[in-house]
């Protein structure tokens, strides 16, 4: 024989969430599953109980719509506890959600991105970079100034289409706007992703407490660095100071190489 699955002796009360004898239920009470001393609560006090209750139990699966937006209201409730409660279970169920809410409103109007490090080549080969690459939404032109040779400033302009594909690969794909936290130290202790979200009213999990040690800044020259002017206003620059391109830098490097090695049409 299968046992018997074993219940919780007593009432549950729907406000506190946890079983009580029948004694701590008045008759109303027990009909309405609130016990003697979650009766004696507000209707405001009831609600946030409710809701820290829901919250605390809340299922970690794919949520139905209903479940995303009752949580998404929950996190602009009135009550402070049950809003960063339910900003908490948000960032669990969702951990992407900030990253993309960023792709979202990140546009490039200019970028330039400026290499002296050893890199290497199509064919697997190190040598020595030391260029600069800039971009212009506007004029749709990619230039690229080469230090270590005599071959000057070139540029490749990109139909509407192919330089849109191309920024939306940078914020996208490459998470540009992620490299200050990914590779980069901060000496003036400004946080590009943590400002935008702020700003934005989006929520940060565990930005961490200001004054904190941050490490100083290497001398020398960097091997790499990115200066970026988005539409909203903002703008970033971020610096490398390995003594190699990091994955996503070289990606882009070897992106912005391809089109003056292919047939597009070099000015």
């Amino acid at each position: 024989m299968s046992k018997k699955k074993n219940r919780p002796h007593g009432h549950y009360c729907k406000i506190c969430g946890e079983y009580k004898a029948n004694e701590k239920f008045s008759g109303k009470g027990h009909a309405a599953h609130i016990c003697k001393a979650c009766s004696s609560l507000s209707a405001a006090e009831k609600a946030e109980a409710m809701d820290m209750n829901r919250l605390m139990s809340f299922p970690m699966r794919r949520l139905s719509e209903s479940e995303k937006k009752w949580l998404k209201a929950k996190m602009k409730d009135n009550c402070p506890e049950v809003a960063d409660m339910a900003k908490e279970v948000y960032n669990i169920c969702f951990p992407h959600a900030e990253c993309n809410a960023m792709k979202k409103q990140l546009i490039i109007n200019i970028l330039s991105f400026k290499v002296h490090t050893e890199v290497y080549d199509r064919y697997g080969d190190m040598e020595m970079a030391d260029c600069l690459f800039t971009i212009d939404r506007k004029s749709r032109t990619l230039t690229m100034t080469d230090f270590h040779t005599d071959s000057g400033e070139q540029s490749v302009v990109l139909d509407g289409g192919k330089m849109a594909k191309l920024l939306r690969y940078i914020v996208h794909t490459l998470e540009i706007f992620m490299w200050e936290q990914d590779y980069c130290l901060n000496p003036d202790g400004d946080d590009f992703f943590t400002d935008i979200l702020l700003k934005e009213g989006i929520y940060v999990d565990d930005l961490g407490e200001k004054g904190e040690a941050l490490p100083e800044e290497p001398e020398g020259r960097p091997s790499w660095q990115v200066h970026i002017e988005y539409s909203n206003h903002t703008v970033q620059d971020i610096s490398g100071f390995d003594d190699y391109l990091p994955e996503r830098p070289e990606e882009l490097y070897l992106s912005f190489m391809e089109y003056f090695e292919s047939d597009y049409e070099i000015l």
